[in-house]
């Protein structure tokens, strides 16, 4: 018995989370609601996502308020897991919460390269404040791009971004998001090292997988939309892939043709690409649809689960989305990943 994590005590409490959880997520009755107030109203009802929204302290809900609040559930229940770990097994768990971090600092980024104001920007934060690893105070003063990025030296982002231009920040979004996940990975798989050997297989197994459907993503829009030379492609791309190591990613990088990319893909993890959006172009489709094939007795159980909750969250924000636009609930479908 691993002595740095209480399987059974997360198991149980993870399987409890699961069944609160579920029972709001009857997606006839969530694609009835027609406005982000209704669909708010229905997720109260629930226990897991109740206090995620008591917590918010405020009534007034629109569109980007209510993304923030369900970006910050997979922050609260990593926050909670990380009670029944320690040593080197919660330095692990912890570390998956630099994801949220690095999708406060793109926000940030954006709008300083766009010249917006950054009033009011805390409300969107989805980090968590008892495990930061930066100054966001510090960060939210800077005039420009330069200053942002000299307000990030002594931190593992800055290599990444050190030479970022105000023109790069507006004009490729994507690429600086792969920049700060190149770190990240790298960083999740370091801390993996110090597991055991079953545990590292399982990281290897879930979190590779979602490397390598990161990079099969970064490498079709690549290819398809950013014009990108095959170098700056496989400079973006991140390590660590459960399927795919450096010699296959610079094959897909150097694909002649869209058509050899796909069978590429397909060879190396099994998946189908499509220049269509929507579920095929979505890795929390296929993420999910490993996940609930797999059953795991080992740090897998809390790392999957940290992965659902990502995707269920992301699922009903895209439904949020297209409530606000209107959207047909068949399109809405098209771009759903979990189902029960």
């Amino acid at each position: 018995m691993n002595s740095n994590m209480a399987f059974y005590a997360v198991q149980t409490k993870i399987t409890a989370k699961k069944g609160y959880i579920s029972k709001s997520l009857n997606l006839d009755n969530i694609l009835e609601c027609s406005t982000v107030e209704q669909l708010r109203s229905l997720l109260l009802n629930n226990k897991e996502f109740e206090r995620i929204f008591l917590a918010a302290k405020s009534d007034n809900i629109n569109r980007d308020s209510f993304e923030a609040i369900l970006g910050r559930f997979t922050t609260i229940e990593i926050e909670d897991l990380l009670h029944y770990f320690s040593g080197h097994y919660k330095d692990f768990i912890e570390e998956l919460l630099i994801e949220s971090e690095i999708k406060d600092i793109s926000l940030i980024l954006r709008k300083i390269a766009k010249q917006e104001s950054l009033e009011g920007i805390e409300n969107r934060f989805v980090h968590s404040n008892r495990y930061a690893t930066l100054n966001f105070d510090k960060l939210l003063t800077s005039k420009n791009v330069h200053r942002f990025t000299e307000n990030l030296k002594g931190t593992p982002y800055y290599t990444g971004l050190k030479n970022l231009t105000e023109e790069d920040a507006v004009k490729r979004e994507f690429h600086i998001e792969m920049k700060l996940y190149v770190e990240f990975s790298k960083r999740l798989m370091e801390k993996s090292e110090n597991l055991n050997k079953e545990d590292r297989e399982a990281v290897k197994d879930i979190i590779g997988l979602k490397i390598d459907l990161l990079n099969v993503q970064w490498i079709n829009r690549a290819l398809n939309y950013y014009k990108l030379s095959p170098e700056e492609v496989l400079f973006y791309s991140l390590v660590g892939g459960s399927s795919m190591d450096y010699k296959q990613l610079k094959k897909l990088c150097y694909s002649k043709s869209y058509d050899e990319f796909r069978k590429l893909v397909k060879s190396y993890i099994g998946i189908e690409v499509s220049k269509k959006k929507g579920k095929t172009g979505n890795v929390n489709y296929y993420l999910y649809d490993y996940l609930k094939k797999e059953k795991f007795k080992n740090i897998g159980i809390a790392i999957s689960y940290i992965y659902l909750i990502d995707i269920i969250t992301d699922d009903i924000i895209t439904i949020a989305e297209g409530i606000k636009y209107e959207a047909p609930k068949e399109q809405i479908l098209d771009y759903l990943s979990y189902s029960k």
